[in-house]
């Protein structure tokens, strides 16, 4: 266990000048309350409040649903300006059922609709582009908004080759022609971020030879910060999206066990999304009574819903969890909360654990050990609280918004 007061000494960070002029190409952003899309509107918010004139092109909001956001379908929103963002809205086909086919419909629209705003002039060249993976398209996109001259920073929260391969979503030549794609289009930015040192592994591998930055997840520090635990019974929280990269099968399986070490406890999955009407099905089927679902909190509600948890959760598949790293384990840290996370040896989340010692790893398709993790967590609330101030330390230190716009700055500027 390190000593909390190593976790107090942060780097030291200068600020950076930030462009004067961005582009953010990524299919999510607000108001999508999952996934990538919190992280990248506080970025996107962060830019323009200090100064940067900040545009965004992205898809009319969708995730982790199925459908378009009521209020967007017919572009009634499809340029707006919201917290100093100009927001370009484009249209699309939400993936239904999560397959490659249809995720692919969905990608290949909504990015031929850049590429027409784009030749239209909806949207000009900018010296400093910033884009996002997933999907690997908005990075290919984003080469041709960058000004001859600019720079282009690609942002990789998921390895969608790696995903597609190891979740099973279309044949090898599906999974070759993504991985092609990837390298050509991460080879033609100026440099690229990634969240963990195992993903910059994986697209060393890939044949990815440009400068590779890791920068993790952020979060706002100031929007998210340590709550008073609310008067309920001891709840073990799930808070994001249904998809199947998650796991989330295991987090019933574990819901059973855990009804046997602590029945008092509850288990709260909140949230959304393409497995939320098969987990309802199982969970009924297996007869728990200790599993409430709910709706994900609006971001005005975030931090009040995430005291809720006394402990999280974050389950992740196995085969997919060096492609990917979850941006929500730093909202947790940053809530001064402890959580779960089921892990392998050398994963981003193994090595955050023994180097900060606020969460535990457990292995994966293990739901009693997760079981066990979670029961001695909120059997202990002293540790628990411990664990909470810990994480929290870390964000502070490595994580908040201001450490992570000066990082992003200064790839912006070549600095």
């Amino acid at each position: 266990m390190p000593d909390d007061s190593s976790l107090l000494r942060a780097p030291r960070h200068t600020a950076a000048a930030v462009p004067p002029k961005l582009l953010l190409v990524a299919q999510s952003y607000w108001p999508e309350p999952a996934g990538s899309a919190p992280m990248m509107t506080d970025l996107a918010t962060a830019f323009a409040a200090a100064g940067c004139d900040t545009t965004v092109l992205t898809a009319r909001p969708n995730y982790p649903g199925s459908r378009v956001y009521d209020g967007y379908e017919g572009g009634e929103q499809d340029r707006t300006v919201v917290d100093g963002v100009r927001i370009e809205r484009l249209t699309t086909i939400p993936p239904a059922g999560g397959g490659l086919k249809a995720r692919l419909l969905h990608e290949g629209v909504l990015h031929a609709g850049f590429a027409s705003a784009l030749a239209r002039g909806r949207v000009g060249k900018h010296a400093a582009v910033l884009s996002l993976c997933p999907s690997i398209l908005s990075v290919a996109m984003a080469d041709r908004f960058t000004a001859p001259g600019g720079r282009h920073v690609a942002i990789v929260h998921d390895i969608q080759s790696g995903l597609a391969g190891a979740l099973g979503m279309g044949g090898k030549a599906a999974v070759r022609a993504i991985r092609a794609m990837e390298r050509a289009a991460l080879n033609r930015a100026d440099a690229i971020v990634v969240l963990s040192e195992p993903m910059r592994a994986v697209l060393r591998n890939l044949g990815v030879t440009r400068p590779i930055t890791v920068i993790p997840p952020h979060v706002d520090a100031d929007a998210v910060h340590p709550l008073p635990r609310p008067d309920q019974p001891p709840t073990a929280l799930y808070s994001g999206a249904f998809a199947r990269k998650q796991g989330l099968e295991q987090v019933l399986v574990m819901a059973r066990h855990l009804a046997g070490l602590m029945p008092d406890a509850r288990v709260l999955l909140r949230g959304q999304g393409g497995l939320e009407e098969e987990l309802k099905a199982q969970a009924q089927a297996m007869a728990l009574t200790n599993v409430q679902f709910s709706p994900l909190a609006p971001k005005e509600r975030l931090n009040e819903a995430l005291a809720e948890g006394d402990v999280h959760l974050v389950p992740q598949r196995p085969e997919g969890a060096a492609f990917a790293m979850p941006g929500k384990a730093v909202t947790i840290l940053a809530a001064g909360r402890p959580f779960v996370s089921t892990c392998l040896p050398g994963s981003a989340l193994a090595v955050l654990e023994a180097e900060i010692g606020a969460f535990l790893c457990t292995p994966p398709e293990d739901p009693m050990a997760m079981a066990q993790g979670v029961a001695r967590l909120l059997a202990d609330p002293a540790r628990a609280t411990a664990m909470g101030r810990r994480g929290r330390a870390w964000v502070e230190g490595n994580a908040t918004r201001s450490v992570a716009l000066d990082r992003y700055a200064t790839l912006l500027t070549g600095d």
